[in-house]
């Protein structure tokens, strides 16, 4: 029996009842459906494959340990569907972290001034599910600044909802500039447990991603959210190891519902109607937590509000990618032969695209440490490989044609040096016999 799914309904009539004016959306357009293709995977596959970017493997299901001390010796058949939902939502706060960040911000919240909340993760951030979208109040981060909103009505909030389907924190921190920091957050949530993998790769743009944020001179309140996938995967693990190495407040799925779901108390379906995705009812209990939260540092705002130590720790894993800024056609002309300016992706829609039999290519000089290309990818023979030159020198093919590719960017160190240098890039399409196409959405580099 669906123990939580009355509860959570309930949440939502409450929640659709009272409403909220008091935000402003600076969100974006999502890709849902790609020039040639449809959205067939979001985050993760049921085997657990991350759209677009590598496969991951599948991480061991949580153990029972994951749950407080305290529910060993609680007797769960003595306590209401009510009780035990309101165990599971304490339970998701792992740490409130330091609260100085916060607090200062919801100190400005009460006196009325403007406030922007930021999100970036994959497709539970951006709100897919079950091949659409939810509305934008289904959604656990609008919801969540609503309910926030109602507790400061003088203030002005503004959402802006970064979530990009099928994506993992590699591209997230090519497009952290772009997407979120150009909109002056005070508060980021950041959100890719479930679309990352275990791989360095991933560890270190997500720590970079972490940092980089934590460095800005705004001072962004920034707070973790792991998810988790039916099959089991999560990145929580060593996510947590970077939130604990900053202070930072997270909330975790792994150590709410996944714990239920263990122990029998809760299913699949009473969070999820696909393998990654919450439906209406789980965007509820996500937003549960995340006002969970909220309410833990509203009870202590007077003594946490201060100076904030802005002096960070020394990496987990790496802060090789920090401060990454992202380029298109808007502010970047390369050299190019038969590519042409074009709306590539609706998150990406000033990139650059090829289009026949004859080949293409695009120069550049770049003075960087890191470069990143991201390009569209699709399970398509139509969908060319680029060749990638530094300096003269093959360095890699970049194959568009991708098995799990639906229309979905990628990204792709072409450059990974310690130190920064002046280098010369080219990067060509291959003339071939039947037409062929090649979506360059742009470029990202660390200094």
């Amino acid at each position: 029996m669906k123990k939580f799914f009355a509860i959570a309904l309930s949440v939502i009539m409450l929640l659709t009842a009272a409403g909220c004016g008091g935000t402003e959306q600076s969100e974006q357009t999502s890709d849902a459906a790609s020039d040639n293709s449809s959205v067939t995977q979001s985050d993760n596959s049921s085997d657990s494959t991350a759209s677009g970017d590598s496969e991951v493997t599948s991480a061991p299901d949580v153990e029972e340990s994951s749950a407080p001390e305290q529910d060993d010796v609680i007797d769960y058949s003595k306590l209401t569907d009510e009780e035990i939902y309101d165990l599971m939502v304490e339970r998701s706060l792992m740490t409130t972290g330091d609260m100085t960040r916060m607090a200062n911000v919801l100190d400005r919240a009460a006196k009325g001034e403007e406030i922007t909340v930021a999100y970036i993760g994959g497709s539970i951030t951006e709100g897919y599910h079950d091949d659409l979208f939810l509305q934008e109040d289904e959604k656990w981060a609008k919801m969540s600044l609503n309910w926030l909103a109602e507790q400061y009505p003088d203030a002005k909030f503004n959402y802006v909802n970064a979530g990009l389907s099928g994506t993992p924190s590699i591209l997230g921190n090519v497009r952290l500039d772009r997407d979120v920091l150009a909109s002056k957050p005070d508060v980021v949530f950041v959100e890719f447990a479930v679309n990352d993998g275990m791989e360095s790769e991933y560890k270190n743009a997500y720590e970079s991603m972490v940092r980089t944020l934590l460095s800005q001179e705004q001072e962004i309140a920034v707070v973790l959210v792991f998810t988790i996938i039916e099959s089991g995967h999560t990145c929580h693990e060593y996510m947590s190891k970077v939130g604990e190495n900053y202070g930072l407040p997270m909330i975790s799925l792994p150590d709410s519902i996944w714990v239920e779901m263990q122990e029998g108390r809760m299913v699949w379906d009473d969070y999820s109607g696909d393998q990654s995705h919450p439906h209406v009812e789980g965007s509820v209990m996500l937003s549960d937590f995340v006002i969970n939260y909220y309410e833990q540092v509203i009870a202590h705002v007077s003594e946490n509000v201060g100076e904030v130590d802005t002096t960070l720790p020394e990496p987990v894993f790496s802060d090789d990618y920090m401060n990454m800024h992202f380029v298109d056609s808007t502010n970047f002309e390369p050299e190019t032969e038969n590519f042409n300016v074009y709306a590539t992706h609706t998150w990406f829609n000033n990139g650059w695209l090829y289009k026949g039999k004859d080949g293409a290519s695009m120069k550049f000089t770049v003075d960087c440490a890191k470069l990143a290309m991201v390009f569209k990818a699709s399970n398509s023979e139509t969908y060319a490989d680029a060749e990638v030159y530094v300096d003269g020198k093959l360095v890699t093919t970049v194959a568009s044609n991708m098995a799990d590719g639906w229309g979905n960017p990628v990204t792709k160190y072409i450059i990974d040096e310690s130190e920064s240098a002046q280098r010369e890039v080219e990067i060509v399409i291959p003339a071939s016999e039947k037409a062929a196409c090649f979506f360059m959405l742009g470029f990202g580099y660390c200094e």
